[in-house]
């Protein structure tokens, strides 16, 4: 039997045989050194602040007076006219002016977007940077060589005038100019006094010393101002192929995880092929069970979730080499595996040459299997594409031996040592419908998601009505929405390569109909949540039934009526300062510090990066809380998300949340919620972890591994949980995870804001559950 060394030696021996035949070969390999640091490289940039101030000091209500299209007038505010101005037909490609008042002074100086429906004018040229891969380490960096560009609508913008070119990914809806000012930026928790300073997101991965990196501060937003809407119709006759693409590659493609997974010893056709076994209940492994799977049945998802698609070329160019270092197979057959978000696709593996191999896409995440009465006795049973999958789970990376989860790593400063551990325990204790990625990988590795003992997980997001978003991710504007999100390299543990501009185009594209439910979901939740509340018989005179009251539509109720203005005045009052915006987002997206807005576990990679966590937006809510509510998804639903008695020290709900106890298993969050596994962790109770026998090598590892994380606690006598422990986390929180000299103080509530009283709780959700 080979010894643990000798693995490892030929493991080393077939990582440097690779490396050096890629490196004759000429095949884009190389040698990470470490990512730009934005405390050394950024410093605060005076004049351009100056500037935004001076902008900031006058802020009229913009007002749209004319629309040109390439030169020619084709639409103007006539509001005295007895004859109705027709709406303007807009094409890709045209360059439309517009003209008015109080447009500000652009989107660089003001916080500015244009929507035509859906679809963000991108304000921001998208450079993608070619990518290389550090074969030893498993670190994705990028080079100062770029592989593909998009570039911005924007032509010009001042008070009076914007210029822009109408997007090949656009279809026809209300035109709006939305305005903010910049008033300020955030203070930097490390240096009190100073602004907080980041590297701009699209280059922050390129490793070159000699490359000049471009930063920018968070900045503090003000309210949003827009200009009435204006119908216009866009004739794009390329659009539904640029849509079928963008389809493909959210239900087809894989995103090159196959490859990354199988070279890091996940095999996902032993998975869905049962032969896998569940490393803590002994079982079969079931990923319906495990991580949520949902099966790609016919009538449920797309024919491109179900049909062989071909792709000529991939979406993104991997950066893994091919077999013995050669080239990467940059085209190739992807096929269904059965499942619904996760396919094999073929490519060339540098050990052992040419296959096909499954990986997971966007719909594993964000696909949720739902059904719904739409019309009396037409029931709909469908994957709702960019709804949070709320029983996703990393669950996935425990069902072989997946690199990183057993190892031998250094741990945090107060136990620094480098020691065998076994993350399984943990992993399985996360929260379903959120990833903590940093948990499968290993510390030292030198890329930006080792692992950390920061206990961070983060949940799905709805991506329902994602595209207005400008900070995505609770990055800043710098990322460039949605469309930046995949221009950068992630890691072997996810997708890799950066997405060329025609494929992102299209994956936009599809991204701007992702609301195409939305109106059945939220008339279906509504009715679901009056009837566990027993409000039908008050506000509706009866129970009409599903199917009738979908169709019908709530608006037509007026007991409905009466309690949703109810609620969207308590909403005004209490939620309106973050979640009020002109373009339907629910969000005008200031960032919070993190001292400020607080989180129940701790904060991100990337949320530490910007100290601070955006306001997220808000849609089809009574489907997201299922997979738990705000950014770690810690709340159990959204009467427990706004009740004041979550935001207040000592009552029973709040203790029940943020201090340690054994635990009350609470009832679910209410109708559809899904049970959690493994079972012992309800929301809204103490979260807690199994302790494991210390009288095993691998219940040592087990424990230890989970001792490295400083906030789970024991409590005395009991020798069977570990608890996470948010009061010390607040107390404590910042030297060791930030590097400050003092504690940041975290809210005594996550997400201090609640509303004023009990009384207007229900009220209020009821509104919630219509945007």
């Amino acid at each position: 039997m080979e010894t643990r060394s000798v693995k490892k030696a030929k493991g080393l021996f077939k990582i440097a045989l690779v490396t050096l035949t890629a490196l004759v070969a000429g095949c884009p390999v190389g040698i990470f050194t470490e990512f730009p640091n934005q405390e050394e490289v950024c410093t605060f940039d005076a004049l351009r602040e100056g500037i935004r101030a001076v902008s900031a000091a006058s802020f009229p209500q913009p007002q749209l007076q004319s629309l040109l299209i390439n030169g020619n007038l084709a639409w103007q505010n006539l509001p005295n006219s007895p004859i109705p101005v027709p709406p303007p037909t807009l094409s890709p490609g045209q360059t439309i002016t517009l003209k008015g008042t109080g447009f500000g002074a652009g989107p660089d100086i003001d916080y500015s977007k244009i929507m035509i429906g859906n679809t963000r004018v991108l304000e921001t040229d998208l450079t993608m940077y070619e990518q290389r891969l550090d074969v030893a380490k498993q670190v994705n960096f990028e080079v100062d060589a770029i592989e593909d560009t998009w570039g911005k609508y924007i032509v010009s913008w001042t008070d009076t005038e914007i210029q822009f070119v109408v997007p090949e990914h656009t279809t026809s809806g209300p035109l709006i100019v939305q305005v903010q000012k910049r008033i300020g930026y955030n203070e930097s928790l490390l240096r009190p006094g100073q602004s907080h300073n980041v590297i701009n997101a699209q280059t922050r991965r390129i490793t070159d010393e000699s490359f000049k990196q471009a930063c920018d501060v968070v900045s503090i937003l003000s309210d949003a101002k827009a200009t009435d809407p204006l119908t216009v119709s866009v004739n794009n006759s390329g659009f539904g192929a640029l849509f079928s693409l963008g389809e493909k590659i959210f239900w087809s493609y894989d995103f090159n995880i196959g490859i990354a997974h199988i070279i890091r010893n996940l095999d996902w056709s032993k998975i869905f092929g049962y032969q896998a076994t569940d490393p803590v209940t002994g079982y079969i492994a079931d990923p319906a069970l495990l991580f949520g799977a949902n099966k790609a049945n016919a009538g449920e998802v797309p024919s491109a979730a179900t049909d062989n698609v071909y792709f000529d070329p991939y979406p993104q160019p991997t950066p893994i080499p091919g077999f013995l270092g050669s080239d990467p197979l940059l085209k190739g057959n992807t096929r269904s595996s059965g499942w619904a978000g996760y396919r094999y696709a073929e490519a060339s593996n540098p050990y052992t040459g040419k296959g096909e191999w499954i990986g997971f896409n966007c719909a594993s995440c964000h696909g949720y299997r739902v059904s719904f009465e739409a019309t009396p006795g037409n029931v709909v049973t469908k994957v709702i594409p960019g709804l949070p999958n709320p029983k996703w789970s990393l669950k996935w990376s425990l069902l072989g031996n997946f690199k990183g989860v057993i190892a031998s790593e250094p741990g945090p400063v107060f136990d620094s040592g480098t020691k065998d551990v076994d993350k399984t325990i943990l992993i399985y204790s996360l929260p379903q419908g959120a990833g903590e990625h940093a948990l499968i990988r290993i510390k030292g590795e030198g890329s930006e998601t080792d692992n950390d003992y920061q206990f961070s997980p983060i949940a799905i997001p709805n991506v329902t009505n994602y595209m207005g978003i400008r900070r995505s991710l609770s990055h800043t504007e710098s990322y460039v929405g949605f469309e930046g999100s995949y221009i950068h390299s992630e890691e072997p543990d996810g997708s890799t390569g950066s997405m060329r501009a025609h494929e992102l185009q299209a994956l936009t594209a599809y991204m701007t109909k992702l609301d195409q439910y939305d109106r059945p979901l939220r008339q279906v939740g509504l009715y679901r949540w009056l009837k566990y509340k027993g409000k039908l018989s008050g506000q509706v005179g009866g129970d009409p039934g599903e199917g009738s009251f979908a169709q019908t539509g709530w608006e037509s109720f007026s007991g409905i009526s009466a309690a949703v203005n109810r609620g969207k005045t308590v909403f005004q009052r209490d939620c309106g300062s973050c979640h009020n915006d002109k373009v339907g987002l629910n969000s005008n997206e200031k960032m919070f510090r993190l001292n400020e807005v607080g989180r129940f576990f701790t904060p991100t990679i990337y949320q530490r990066k910007q100290q601070s966590i955006r306001a997220t937006f808000l849609r089809d809510m009574y489907w997201v809380q299922h997979r738990g509510l705000l950014t770690d998804g810690h709340v159990r639903n959204l009467e427990d998300l706004v009740n004041p008695d979550r935001c207040t020290e000592g009552s029973q709900l709040y203790n029940s949340y943020y201090t340690v106890h054994n635990a009350s298993i609470p009832a679910l969050g209410g109708p559809d919620f899904p049970d959690p596994y493994p079972a012992h962790n309800r929301k809204g109770d103490v979260f807690r972890v199994p302790k494991s026998p210390t009288d095993t090598d691998t219940g040592v590892k087990r424990n230890r591994f989970i001792e490295r994380h400083k906030y789970f606690v024991s409590i005395p006598g009991d020798n069977n949980w570990y608890y996470w422990d948010y009061q010390k986390m607040r107390r404590e929180y910042g030297p060791d995870e930030l590097g400050t000299t003092t504690p940041i103080g975290m809210p005594a509530a996550p997400h201090p804001w609640c509303t004023k009283n009990t009384n207007d709780v229900d009220d209020l959700v009821e509104y919630i559950l219509t945007l």
